[in-house]
């Protein structure tokens, strides 16, 4: 399918619990999340699902937003008030307009996905958080806090970033400096390519799917199969017509997926999640080598 799951974990041992009143939707998202290799439980409702979390105890909630009685906002704010949920994230699945995201979040989502998503994107955005959830259970206290990456953290992320567009490599890296990260562009895959020779490596790798600049999949499946590169969080830049199209077609190593037309909230919300990620990976393979 459309991802690898880089880092060395497996999700065997994670339980994604699966909300929709939809029994279609409900097995074809169970198809598709169980391609990740997690176990999955299903509700019919958001009533069902709030009162199945204390047996089950997942470690991601997937929820459809429109359902009779308890709507997916609702479900999410109930779950957030449990304490079985601490450090769970729910990702909430709608068709509704732009609104629906920022009340995905009010309500303490910790991602959104326009209904119905596509594979590729589905698949990259759980393996993502149930990676973190993995690493943070794993970790435990000494787990790095979000606080790290704050702005006035004395922790500098670097990102590197990968595009032949001009307007998109000034745009980006722009936020990123405003974000309190450190920021380099390349003009393209091949310096990106040449650089990651190098012993200094970023913490993040943002790729442009550019047909004009080589293959930025075959790229990011090298990055992510070579030992020395294969913990760096890639998040690839592309068009909504690539997402359903040619990345559901072979396996890429893009940790997630941005589509070009993003604001600043939705790059803002991606970075710091993949760079959540970066961190509780460098803490756990410096734990490792501790043991």
């Amino acid at each position: 399918m459309g991802i690898i799951l880089g880092f060395g974990h497996d999700l065997a041992s994670s339980k994604v619990l699966l909300v929709d009143d939809d029994s279609f939707m409900r097995r074809l998202f169970e198809a598709q999340v169980r391609t990740l290799g997690c176990e999955v439980v299903t509700a019919k409702n958001g009533e069902e699902a709030v009162k199945m979390i204390p047996d089950e105890k997942p470690d991601l909630v997937l929820m459809d937003v429109v359902m009779p009685g308890m709507d997916g906002f609702e479900a999410c704010t109930w779950m957030n008030r449990l304490p079985e949920m601490k450090g769970v994230p729910v990702v909430l699945l709608t068709a509704l307009g732009r609104d629906a995201k920022e009340r995905s979040f009010a309500a303490g989502a910790a991602g959104f996905l326009r209904k119905p998503p596509s594979v590729v994107e589905l698949q990259a955005r759980l393996s993502t958080l149930l990676l973190i959830r993995s690493l943070e259970r794993e970790l435990g206290d000494r787990a790095p806090t979000d606080e790290l990456l704050n702005k006035d953290s004395d922790f500098k992320p670097v990102v590197w970033m990968a595009s032949t567009n001009q307007s998109s490599r000034l745009r980006i890296a722009a936020q990123l400096e405003r974000e309190g990260f450190s920021a380099q562009a390349f003009e393209g895959l091949a310096p990106l390519s040449e650089a990651l020779e190098s012993d200094l490596l970023p913490d993040l790798l943002i790729l442009d799917l550019d047909p004009k600049d080589g293959d930025a999949v075959e790229v990011s499946k090298r990055i992510r199969s070579a030992e020395s590169t294969a913990h760096v969080p890639i998040l690839m830049l592309v068009l909504d017509t690539d997402l359903k199209a040619e990345l559901n077609e072979a396996p890429c190593g893009a940790s997630e997926f941005l589509t070009k037309s993003a604001d600043a909230a939705d790059i803002r919300q991606r970075m710091k999640l993949l760079l959540r990620l970066s961190v509780l990976e460098s803490a756990h393979r410096v734990n490792r080598l501790k043991v």
